[in-house]
């Protein structure tokens, strides 16, 4: 495998990830502010995809 090709896998892997992260971090902002709203959580965890942990521990900051 050439050093192009290895770079433009590196390149794409980080940028999956990159996403990803960018879709979690506004995935839990949604979250916040549904909870500041004081949405369900199971509105919530079909909205955002996160988990009910990660909902709980997100809720502790609106308190």
């Amino acid at each position: 495998m050439n050093i192009e090709l290895k770079l433009m896998e590196s390149y794409n892997e980080g940028l999956s990830k990159g996403i990803i992260k960018g879709e979690n971090a506004a995935n839990r902002r949604t979250a916040l502010r549904m909870l500041r709203n004081s949405e369900p959580v199971e509105k919530i965890l079909s909205y955002t995809n996160l988990t009910e942990e990660e909902i709980k521990e997100l809720a502790k900051q609106v308190k």
